[in-house]
């Protein structure tokens, strides 16, 4: 309306000057509209409209928090010669600041200004932000609007590093080292206004401490592992010369010292063991398998003998649910047979076969007196014992491939990963199935593992260096606190 408003003006004066002396001049200056507005920038555009030939020494806008305009922001254009619009742009600005604003000519000594317009800047705001968990040193991506040039951002107390403000609306920043918390509000300042997004960031957690190392300098592959009271024994296998290993190393947690216990049956690869029991394996010359069915109950340090498999059993993963031992395919085997012992009849009994190929190479883990299983096609089967049945839990959502990975539970989630030559870990929520990574495990990538337990809540990882590496490299052993920063 305002422009009709001035047009309508010009064509009056153009027609008075039609009836009037031709020398008759006049000269009109109009703050047409804003065209932009952020927080701290405004662009505007006005007009210039005359009958006469003209040349304006400056030309421009004004711009004050006063409707006087007093001590006014100039935003001086310059010279300009004949009618016409313009467009003139400002920054710095406050944010959440009301403003006037108007053109203005200087010509023939004379200064003419156009109507003033209201207009205010805008608050700041934060849409979203990618990545919500993440690890230090890497970039997060912060949406929303009206940021200023003077942007800061903070995870809780730690200040980020802007590393790009672009549009006013994309913050691209450096995640900070926490300050012992994982997760932290995400604040974003502008100016003197404070904003936190409507969901905290979450800092990759999990803190591996070197606990000790393997006794002797020695190596052992393709050897069982299981943690009885304070206990974590691990042994039999293989040396990396490929000499058979007849006895087990203890650790104990509260004095972190080793100690040998002998083992009172045959030497053997590819054995099984929980936390209760060990058993099958062979003997490997070549392409001949030596099967060993013997089945031994552990006592502490000391093992009793049970009646023997009735199959062979090599590979085979093996759990225990409702205080029975299950032992599952194998490559000595069916690989999809699956035995239950009762101890207290001490008769094995056949279940429903395994709906997928399994190998100890494919993680299982025991939650809630069910058993789950880690196929090759990376879905988890869930076993439940009472109803012999099987059925798809969830998926792993990163690869497997290689196997011989770990998978452990604590408390309500299970740990599943390093698989071979991957220094991956991933946490699963058995409540939620909502799945996070943990922080990679230091050490050798090429390193295998060589056993698993837990403790106070705590992760034990008893690393080994792959057959291949040379040197006098030793077994490592690390606690691995999930939540630790």
């Amino acid at each position: 309306m305002r422009k009709f408003y001035f047009l309508g003006i010009f064509l009056m004066v153009l027609l008075a000057s039609s009836c009037t002396r031709e020398d008759e001049s006049t000269t009109v200056v109009e703050t047409e509209e804003v065209i932009y507005v952020s927080g701290e920038k405004i662009r505007v555009l006005g007009r210039l409209i005359t009958n006469q030939p003209i040349t304006a020494l400056d030309h421009g806008f004004q711009l004050s928090t006063s409707e006087s305009f007093s001590n006014p922001i100039l935003i001086s254009l310059g010279e300009k010669n004949g009618p016409g619009r313009f467009i003139g742009e400002t920054s710095g600005l406050q944010i959440n600041q009301k403003y006037f604003v108007r053109a203005f000519i200087n010509a023939d000594g004379a200064d003419f200004f156009g109507e003033a317009l209201e207009v205010k800047t805008l608050l700041p705001a934060i849409e979203s932000f990618s990545p919500s968990f993440s690890f230090p040193g890497e970039e997060m991506m912060i949406v929303g609007r009206n940021f200023t040039p003077d942007t800061r951002v903070f995870f809780g107390e730690q200040e980020a590093t802007v590393l790009e403000i672009a549009f006013d609306s994309r913050l691209k920043v450096r995640i900070p080292e926490p300050a012992g918390k994982a997760k932290v509000p995400l604040i974003v300042q502008s100016q003197d206004e404070k904003l936190e997004a409507s969901q905290p960031f979450e800092y990759r957690t999990g803190k591996y401490t070197l606990v000790g190392l393997f006794p002797g300098n020695e190596r052992i592959y393709d050897n069982v592992f299981f943690q009885h009271q304070n206990g974590l024994f691990a042994g039999l296998g293989t040396d990396k010369f490929g000499s058979y290993l007849g006895s087990l190393q203890r650790f104990d947690l509260q004095s972190t010292t080793w100690s040998k216990v002998d083992f009172p049956g045959e030497t053997r690869r590819g054995a099984f063991a929980t936390a209760g029991y060990i058993g099958g394996g062979a003997r490997v010359d070549r392409d001949n398998y030596y099967y060993k069915r013997d089945l031994w109950k552990i006592s502490g340090e000391h093992f009793e003998r049970l009646p023997d498999l009735p199959v062979d059993s090599y590979h085979s993963p093996a759990f225990e649910l409702n205080g029975q031992l299950h032992v599952v395919g194998g490559t000595g085997s069916g690989l999809r047979t699956l035995l239950r012992y009762n101890p207290a009849t001490k008769i094995w009994s056949s279940l429903s076969s395994a709906p997928f190929d399994l190998a100890s190479t494919q993680v299982s883990f025991v939650y809630q007196n069910k058993a789950y299983l880690l196929a090759t096609d990376n879905r988890i089967w869930e076993y439940e014992p009472t109803a012999d049945s099987w059925k798809i839990f969830t998926k792993f959502p990163v690869s497997s491939e290689g196997g011989l990975g770990i998978a452990q539970v604590i408390g309500d989630r299970v740990y599943i990963g390093f698989f071979f030559r991957s220094m991956q870990l991933m946490e699963l929520d058995l409540q939620t199935l909502i799945w996070k990574s943990k922080t990679p495990i230091p050490g050798n990538p090429e390193s295998l593992n060589a056993g698993h337990f837990t403790y106070n809540d705590q992760l034990y990882l008893l690393r080994c260096p792959d057959r291949t590496i040379p040197g006098a490299l030793p077994m490592e052993l690390y606690r691995f606190d999930p939540n630790g920063i």
